[in-house]
């Protein structure tokens, strides 16, 4: 966002302070199956209606207060549609305090942006990419927060600028309707860019745990754990691999990216490919793709994105005939709700769909733009784990939307 907005600037003894912001005023309609809700991403709360002023819209301010040439101290709140279990902090989007020993290096150490992937700085700035909003498949469950440090080093070999950067820390993920998010530990990643002539290719991969909340989960759990005891090894051996799937926490995931942008005279075109692998908890591959050509002050542009969940739909328990001479009628009737309910709700958890966008961009001034954009969503059976309110059957979702974004 540094690089996008303006600012205001004031001098100080010491020091100078920099004022910048941006925002985003938007409207869509979505036609969804009844009862399925639109969001833009995952932290955000549940509403199934047709018309939404909330799902894009945001404001923005950051401050910059410099020491100097090495020592500089950024705050960045942002408000918008978040969960109804989002933390008040959740607010402030970056926290942190930077020194550059020299013009090769970069430490920051607070609340700082996960730089790993091609929007990290400015996902939340729609004044600074083309589309009405970053692909829903890649981005709608990334964290945009590390708490944390990084260490960058930047430099030139010929033309081409090469950039590496280590990260650490720690971070909240997942859908902010349980009363208690998800996390994500002990993360090292490192990232290595180049960069000339307009085209940037990246690379980064992390390492880190994620730790998830069983509470509410403990009871069925313990009744699965008594199941996968039962001699019985259709029904045993069935329980323990849902045991496994819906106790999966303070599981180690690997995460891999690849992104590409290019800016050729009035041309303009990205990619960027993600792998998540956390088994057993999902192991996905997203991948997203835009094209633009800018044709004055318009922009039209055609985008594609996908996410593809790796592990296969889970199949519905049938204990009941056969648990019904062990343990009597009641309690196999019991058994099979527990493994019907459990099936159900690990398989809805799953990430599988794809979708084509066509839209414009008019920048009607130096510091907005306007932007019209239709989605035609394809969600596949059992992958609607983006949507709210989905259930597992599959559906084609159309999406109509208008924004301005804008920067001061």
């Amino acid at each position: 966002m540094a690089t996008t907005a303006h600012g205001q600037q004031a001098e100080r003894p010491g020091g100078s302070l920099r004022l910048s912001g941006f925002g985003t005023l938007g409207l869509s309609h979505v036609d969804t199956p009844p009862g399925w809700g639109f969001r833009r991403e995952l932290t955000q709360s549940a509403d199934d209606g047709r018309w939404h002023a909330d799902v894009d819209s945001r404001l923005g301010v950051q401050l910059n207060y410099s020491l100097g040439t090495r020592f500089e101290l950024v705050a960045q709140v942002i408000a918008k549609k978040r969960g109804h279990y989002a933390a008040d902090g959740d607010a402030l989007e970056w926290a942190y305090a930077t020194y550059r020993p020299n013009a090769d290096w970069t430490l920051r150490a607070g609340r700082v942006n996960v730089d790993a992937f091609l929007m990290a700085d400015y996902r939340n700035v729609g004044y600074g990419f083309t589309a009405a909003r970053p692909s829903v498949e890649l981005y709608s469950r990334l964290p945009t927060t590390l708490d944390g440090a990084d260490v960058a080093r930047s430099w030139f070999q010929g033309d081409a600028q090469w950039r590496a950067k280590l990260m650490l820390g720690t971070a909240r993920i997942g859908d902010l309707h349980t009363a208690k998010a998800s996390r994500i530990r002990q993360v090292v990643g490192g990232m290595l860019s180049r960069e000339e002539g307009g085209l940037l290719v990246r690379a980064s991969v992390a390492r880190t745990r994620i730790d998830i909340d069983l509470t509410n989960a403990q009871p069925a759990l313990d009744g699965l754990a008594q199941l996968g005891q039962l001699p019985i090894p259709a029904v045993a051996d069935q329980a323990r691999v849902l045991r496994e799937r819906l106790g999966a926490t303070g599981v180690w995931a690997t995460f891999w990216e690849l992104g590409l942008r290019h800016e050729l005279a009035d041309w303009q075109w990205s990619a960027e490919f993600v792998r998540v692998a956390a088994k057993p908890l999902t192991v996905e591959n997203m991948v997203t793709a835009m094209l633009g050509h800018r044709l004055g002050d318009w922009t039209p542009y055609i985008s594609y994105g996908i996410a593809r969940n790796s592990l296969a739909v889970l199949d519905q328990p049938a204990w009941q005939a056969v648990l019904t001479p062990v343990i009597g009628p009641l309690g196999a009737a019991q058994a099979q709700m527990l493994g019907s309910v459990v099936t159900t709700s690990l398989n809805n958890t799953r990430v599988h769909q794809s979708t084509w966008s066509l839209g414009t961009r008019w920048d009607f001034h130096t510091q907005a733009a306007l932007k019209l954009q239709w989605d035609r969503v394809r969600v596949q059976r059992f992958g609607a784990a983006l949507w709210t309110g989905a259930d597992g059957s599959p559906a084609t979702v159309n999406v109509a939307t208008a924004v301005v974004d804008f920067i001061f």
